[in-house]
Protein backbone atom coordinates (compact mmCIF):
# COMPACT_ATOMS: atom_id res chain seq x y z
CA UNK A 1 0.00 0.00 0.00
CA UNK A 2 1.42 3.31 -1.17
CA UNK A 3 1.85 6.15 1.64
CA UNK A 4 -0.53 8.39 -0.46
CA UNK A 5 -3.30 5.42 0.15
CA UNK A 6 -2.46 4.78 3.64
CA UNK A 7 -2.90 8.41 4.46
CA UNK A 8 -6.63 9.02 2.74
CA UNK A 9 -7.76 5.73 4.70
CA UNK A 10 -6.71 7.45 7.98
CA UNK A 11 -7.82 10.62 7.16
CA UNK A 12 -10.89 9.05 6.29
CA UNK A 13 -11.63 7.49 9.38
CA UNK A 14 -10.46 10.51 11.30
CA UNK A 15 -13.70 11.97 9.15
CA UNK A 16 -15.73 9.52 10.23
CA UNK A 17 -14.66 10.14 13.99
CA UNK A 18 -15.15 13.52 13.57
CA UNK A 19 -18.81 12.96 12.71
CA UNK A 20 -19.04 10.59 14.93
CA UNK A 21 -18.18 12.52 18.02
CA UNK A 22 -19.00 16.17 16.80
CA UNK A 23 -21.15 16.35 20.55
CA UNK A 24 -17.91 15.95 21.91
CA UNK A 25 -14.69 18.85 22.96
CA UNK A 26 -12.96 17.90 20.12
CA UNK A 27 -9.01 19.21 20.00
CA UNK A 28 -6.54 18.82 17.74
CA UNK A 29 -3.96 16.83 20.03
CA UNK A 30 -6.70 13.80 21.01
CA UNK A 31 -7.42 13.62 17.04
CA UNK A 32 -3.75 13.51 16.22
CA UNK A 33 -3.35 10.72 19.37
CA UNK A 34 -6.28 8.64 17.84
CA UNK A 35 -4.59 9.14 14.00
CA UNK A 36 -1.48 8.31 15.25
CA UNK A 37 0.22 11.33 13.31
CA UNK A 38 1.75 13.96 15.05
CA UNK A 39 -0.23 16.81 14.75
CA UNK A 40 1.34 19.02 13.14
CA UNK A 41 1.45 16.21 10.21
CA UNK A 42 -2.78 15.55 10.55
CA UNK A 43 -3.15 18.88 10.06
CA UNK A 44 -1.10 19.18 7.15
CA UNK A 45 -2.90 15.87 5.32
CA UNK A 46 -5.99 16.95 6.73
CA UNK A 47 -5.97 20.54 4.62
CA UNK A 48 -4.71 18.89 1.72
CA UNK A 49 -7.18 16.06 1.24
CA UNK A 50 -10.62 18.41 2.51
CA UNK A 51 -9.43 21.62 0.81
CA UNK A 52 -9.22 23.52 4.68
CA UNK A 53 -8.03 22.88 7.84
CA UNK A 54 -9.30 20.85 10.82
CA UNK A 55 -10.46 23.46 13.15
CA UNK A 56 -12.37 24.98 10.45
CA UNK A 57 -13.53 21.46 9.36
CA UNK A 58 -14.98 20.60 13.12
CA UNK A 59 -16.34 23.87 13.53
CA UNK A 60 -18.63 23.73 10.26
CA UNK A 61 -19.51 20.37 11.07
CA UNK A 62 -20.82 21.02 14.20
CA UNK A 63 -22.63 24.35 13.19
CA UNK A 64 -24.60 22.17 10.43
CA UNK A 65 -25.49 19.79 12.70
CA UNK A 66 -26.68 22.53 14.93
CA UNK A 67 -28.89 23.64 12.12
CA UNK A 68 -31.36 20.71 12.62
CA UNK A 69 -31.21 21.51 16.56
CA UNK A 70 -31.89 24.69 16.26
CA UNK A 71 -35.00 24.16 13.17
CA UNK A 72 -36.39 20.76 15.07
CA UNK A 73 -35.97 21.62 19.09
CA UNK A 74 -37.35 24.79 21.37
CA UNK A 75 -33.66 24.40 23.10
CA UNK A 76 -32.33 27.44 23.94
CA UNK A 77 -29.31 29.02 21.83
CA UNK A 78 -27.10 29.03 24.99
CA UNK A 79 -27.89 25.12 25.50
CA UNK A 80 -26.90 24.68 22.05
CA UNK A 81 -23.60 26.73 22.20
CA UNK A 82 -22.90 24.64 25.64
CA UNK A 83 -23.77 21.13 23.66
CA UNK A 84 -21.04 21.63 21.11
CA UNK A 85 -18.73 23.18 22.93
CA UNK A 86 -18.16 26.80 22.51
CA UNK A 87 -17.28 28.86 25.23
CA UNK A 88 -20.15 31.10 25.34
CA UNK A 89 -23.08 31.70 23.43
CA UNK A 90 -21.21 34.91 22.11
CA UNK A 91 -18.73 32.94 20.46
CA UNK A 92 -21.26 30.67 19.09
CA UNK A 93 -23.12 32.86 17.30
CA UNK A 94 -19.91 35.15 16.25
CA UNK A 95 -18.66 31.49 14.45
CA UNK A 96 -22.45 30.94 13.30
CA UNK A 97 -22.32 33.90 11.60
CA UNK A 98 -19.36 33.93 10.03
CA UNK A 99 -19.26 30.37 8.84
CA UNK A 100 -23.33 30.24 7.30
CA UNK A 101 -24.29 34.01 7.02
CA UNK A 102 -27.19 34.20 9.70
CA UNK A 103 -27.13 34.06 13.22
CA UNK A 104 -28.89 31.03 15.03
CA UNK A 105 -32.06 33.15 15.80
CA UNK A 106 -32.40 34.15 12.07
CA UNK A 107 -31.91 30.99 11.62
CA UNK A 108 -34.97 28.95 13.93
CA UNK A 109 -37.32 31.89 13.12
CA UNK A 110 -37.34 30.26 9.14
CA UNK A 111 -40.03 28.07 8.93
CA UNK A 112 -39.27 25.57 6.11
CA UNK A 113 -42.49 23.17 4.83
CA UNK A 114 -42.07 19.43 5.04
CA UNK A 115 -40.46 19.16 1.61
CA UNK A 116 -37.87 21.68 2.28
CA UNK A 117 -37.23 19.87 5.94
CA UNK A 118 -36.82 16.54 4.02
CA UNK A 119 -33.93 17.94 2.11
CA UNK A 120 -32.68 19.75 4.57
CA UNK A 121 -32.17 16.61 6.65
CA UNK A 122 -30.27 15.29 3.42
CA UNK A 123 -28.51 18.09 2.59
CA UNK A 124 -24.44 18.88 3.02
CA UNK A 125 -24.83 21.97 3.00
CA UNK A 126 -27.70 23.33 4.90
CA UNK A 127 -28.00 26.99 4.44
CA UNK A 128 -28.83 25.57 0.73
CA UNK A 129 -32.54 24.95 1.65
CA UNK A 130 -32.67 28.91 2.94
CA UNK A 131 -31.26 30.32 0.28
CA UNK A 132 -33.20 28.49 -2.15
CA UNK A 133 -36.60 29.13 -0.23
CA UNK A 134 -35.46 32.97 -0.65
CA UNK A 135 -33.96 33.35 2.26
CA UNK A 136 -30.63 35.68 2.23
CA UNK A 137 -28.76 38.89 3.37
CA UNK A 138 -31.82 41.18 1.71
CA UNK A 139 -33.68 39.83 4.99
CA UNK A 140 -31.62 42.64 7.13
CA UNK A 141 -32.77 45.52 4.76
CA UNK A 142 -36.64 45.22 5.73
CA UNK A 143 -38.69 47.68 6.80
CA UNK A 144 -37.80 49.04 10.29
CA UNK A 145 -40.73 50.36 12.26
CA UNK A 146 -40.51 52.63 15.01
CA UNK A 147 -41.74 51.03 18.27
CA UNK A 148 -45.65 52.78 18.75
CA UNK A 149 -45.73 53.98 22.34
CA UNK A 150 -48.79 52.91 24.54
CA UNK A 151 -50.07 54.42 27.90
CA UNK A 152 -46.73 56.28 27.61
CA UNK A 153 -44.67 53.10 27.23
CA UNK A 154 -42.85 51.36 24.35
CA UNK A 155 -43.89 47.30 23.67
CA UNK A 156 -41.72 44.93 25.31
CA UNK A 157 -38.22 44.70 23.34
CA UNK A 158 -39.16 40.72 22.68
CA UNK A 159 -41.44 42.08 19.88
CA UNK A 160 -39.41 42.69 16.63
CA UNK A 161 -39.65 45.86 15.22
CA UNK A 162 -39.19 44.37 11.06
CA UNK A 163 -42.29 43.62 9.11
CA UNK A 164 -42.06 40.19 7.86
Amino acid sequence: MTQQKYNEGVIDSVTEWIMANLDQRLSIDDIALKSGYSKWYLQKIFARYHNETLARYIRKKKLAHCINDLKYSNAPIISLAVKYHFESQQSFTRSFKHVLGCTPLSCRKRQLGAEAQQALRESSDPCAICRQKGFDATENNKEILTPVKRNEKFPPRISCAIRY
